[in-house]
């Protein structure tokens, strides 16, 4: 980063990307070695001089149909993420811009909203047009990651008889602050207008329009920004979400929150929640090496939890709180895509008693609890 460069700015995109590469491991298999499984590298702290590195994924997923998968290769310390998965020869055909009319299965390109031409990958499940209701799951990719490998978290399990869906895997839209690129508009947030909050309307306008759409199963997913795109949107489109699944996310709704981050407190600036939907959601955190930093200003997305905890359970919603100890990372071991579908399942719109209050499901690990709403 040069030194030129607004420090203000350097800690948005410390704070966001700096210290980590997501991993993706059981949803999308590596090609890294013989079942070897992708682990988070050790990026370190972003320096003076130095750029951040993206929150990316490891493995490549299929993006249109035909996509050959990339070699999942994992980070090493201060190293380059692996091969990212290509995309397939399934997307936007003709050239033409996508319309709600012509929506496919794949990558869709040339998406306008509000002037700003989009992309997003749309996993559709079989009989999408004629059967449904069809839940909706949004899945929002890490600072510097893309569409294509971010969507291998959903890739593998939206066509599941247990519970298909549709899965939207938006990419940015290099989205500035101060001439820079920060991935998405998550910063000053206007709920009227904000970038990505406007992306998740039309697209989900579009759906309801050419499917079946289940109105009480729409749900929100990502990591690191992305996951604080996830948390924005409960906190202006709550009203639309049935529950959301977050791995290193933070409100900054949240006053504790945005009382932690230093200089950077005077670039976020989020409204308070004015609906009244208390949705369920997973909050997965890396444990006390979930941090990155920089002029030694810690930034501590576990830290985050445990305010967002306490602010979510005081608004009404009950959690699952999960320390994976793993760093600034996901997915975690034993909680993948799987994990975080089997949880939209059990919580639908209006859900009041949770039905993890009572136990968890086997196969969530020993590290996640429920914490229920004050």
């Amino acid at each position: 980063m040069r030194n030129s460069t607004p420090l203000s700015l350097v800690l948005i995109t410390a704070i966001l990307g700096s210290a980590s590469w997501l991993s993706c491991s059981s949803d999308s298999p590596s090609t890294d070695g013989a079942g070897a499984q992708p682990q988070a590298g050790s990026g370190g702290s972003a320096g003076d001089d130095q750029d951040a590195a993206p929150d990316t994924t490891a493995v490549g997923g299929a993006a249109g149909t035909g996509g050959a998968a990339g070699t999942g290769g994992a980070a090493g310390t201060g190293g380059a993420a692996g091969t990212g998965g290509t995309a397939g020869t399934a997307g936007q055909g003709g050239g033409g811009a996508t319309t709600c009319d012509t929506f496919q299965k794949g990558v869709n390109k040339d998406f306008m909203v509000d002037g700003v031409a989009r992309e997003f990958i749309l996993n559709l499940p079989d009989g999408v047009e004629s059967g449904g209701p069809w839940p909706v799951v949004f899945n929002w990719h890490g600072l510097g990651d893309t569409a294509t490998n971010m969507n291998g978290l959903i890739s593998s399990i939206y066509n599941d008889a247990a519970f298909p869906f549709i899965g939207v895997t938006p990419e940015d839209s290099n989205f500035t602050v101060l001439g820079n690129s920060v991935d998405w508009d998550v910063f000053q947030v206007n709920a009227t207008t904000n970038r990505e909050a406007r992306l998740f309307d039309e697209i989900l306008a579009c759906l309801e329009k050419r499917y079946t759409v289940d109105a009480n199963h729409v749900h929100s997913m990502g990591f690191s920004l992305g996951s604080i795109l996830t948390d924005m949107l409960g906190t202006i489109r709550g009203d639309r979400l049935a529950s959301i699944a977050t791995y290193s996310g933070g409100y900054f709704s949240d006053a504790d929150n945005v009382a932690t981050l230093g200089m950077l407190s005077s670039m976020v600036n989020w409204p308070a929640p004015t609906h009244t939907n208390a949705y369920g959601q997973v909050i997965l955190f890396g444990g006390p090496t979930d941090t990155v930093s920089f002029g030694g200003i810690p930034v501590k997305f576990d830290v985050f939890a445990a305010n967002d905890t306490k602010y979510l359970n005081g608004l009404g919603h009950d959690l699952i709180v999960c320390n994976h100890a793993q760093g600034h990372s996901a997915p975690a071991p034993g909680f993948t895509g799987k994990q975080i579908v089997e949880f939209f399942k059990a919580h639908p719109k209006g859900t009041v008693a949770s039905p993890y209050a009572t136990g968890l499901p086997a196969d969530y690990p020993a590290y996640c609890a429920f914490n229920p709403k004050s």
